[in-house]
C-alpha cells in the first residue's frame, strides 16, 4: 500500500523564525487569533456584529532546551518579529511581545522551554521574516548535567524544577484603530512562579503556624550543561522568591517527596 503524502506538510518542511533566529528543537508551534465581535442591537435595523476591541493574536512555542536561548532576554520593551513557514508559504507578524516564559526540568527528560508571544496588530500571510542572526551552538544535555542549587537542595535529591515568568503589558490604541497599535507599555514587575520537587531524605515541611512569621527570601541557580559538562547551555539565577506552599506526597509506587512552590518578582 502506497501512502500519498502530496497533501501533507511534514515536520522537515516547517520552521519558525523569531527575532532573526531560526529556532531549533521546536516540539510545537501554535498561532491563533480572535476577532472581538459583539452583537450590535439598534432600533430599525437588522442584527449585525461590530468590532469592540482591536485584533489580538497569540503565538505559543514549545522547545527542547539545546542552546543558550536568545528569547529569554526579550522580557522588556523590545518587540519581536517572526514568521512560520511551511510548504513554500509563510505567515508572519511584526509586533509581538513576550508575555510568558517557562523552563521545566525533570529526571529522565530533556529540559523544556515554553513561551507565549502576544501579537498586537496583524498576522499577515506571505510575510516572511528571514534569519539574520547566527544561531547559538547546539548541545545535548542530560539529567546529570543539570544542577539546581538553593533551599535544601544540597542534602536532598532534586527530582524536578519549574520556573515561569509572567510579563505584564498594556497595549494603547487610538480610537479609530483596530489593527495598528500606538504603543505597548511594559508594566513591571515581572512575576515569578517556581516549584521544586525533591526526595524527602532529611527534611520535613515547615510548621504552618509559623509559616508567615518565618518568611525568608530564597535564591536559586539553575545550571544546564551538555552531557560532558564542558559547555554551558543555560545559567539562570533566580533571586528574591518566597516559599508560598508545600506538599508532602507518598504512594506505594514512588518515593516520599516534598514539593515547594515559590512566588517572587523581578523589577
Amino acid at each position: 500500500m502506497t501512502i500519498d503524502r502530496s497533501n501533507s506538510v511534514l515536520q522537515y518542511d516547517q520552521y519558525f523564525v523569531a527575532n532573526g533566529y531560526q529556532l531549533s528543537g521546536i516540539d510545537s508551534v501554535s498561532v491563533s487569533y480572535s476577532v472581538p465581535l459583539e452583537n450590535a442591537l439598534t432600533l430599525g435595523s437588522m442584527f449585525g456584529y461590530n468590532l469592540n476591541n482591536p485584533f489580538q493574536a497569540e503565538v505559543s512555542i514549545n522547545r527542547t532546551c539545546l542552546y543558550n536561548d536568545p528569547l529569554l532576554s526579550l522580557t522588556g520593551d523590545s518587540p519581536i518579529s517572526g514568521s512560520f513557514k511551511y510548504n513554500g508559504l509563510s505567515y508572519g507578524f511584526t509586533s509581538g511581545y513576550l508575555n510568558r516564559y517557562s523552563i521545566n526540568c525533570a529526571i529522565g527528560e530533556l529540559p523544556s522551554i515554553a513561551c507565549s508571544i502576544t501579537v498586537y496588530g496583524e498576522l499577515k500571510p506571505t510575510l516572511e521574516v528571514l534569519p539574520s542572526q547566527s544561531h547559538p551552538s547546539i548541545f545535548i544535555p542530560s539529567p546529570r548535567s543539570i544542577s539546581v542549587s538553593g533551599d535544601n537542595t544540597s542534602t536532598n535529591r532534586v527530582r524536578g524544577f519549574s520556573y515561569e515568568l509572567q510579563i505584564n503589558r498594556q497595549a494603547n490604541f487610538s480610537i479609530d484603530s483596530y489593527q495598528s497599535v500606538d504603543e505597548v507599555v511594559f508594566l513591571p514587575p515581572i512575576n515569578i512562579s517556581a516549584s521544586l520537587e525533591f526526595d524527602a531524605v532529611n527534611f520535613t515541611p515547615e510548621n504552618y503556624e509559623f509559616f508567615i512569621s518565618s518568611r525568608e527570601k530564597k535564591t536559586f541557580n539553575i545550571n544546564i550543561n551538555d552531557r560532558a559538562s564542558n559547555n554551558n547551555i543555560l545559567n539562570l539565577n533566580i533571586p528574591n522568591i518566597e516559599l508560598a506552599s508545600q506538599s508532602l506526597d507518598s504512594s506505594a509506587e514512588n518515593k516520599l517527596s516534598i514539593t515547594n512552590n515559590y512566588i517572587g518578582f523581578l523589577e
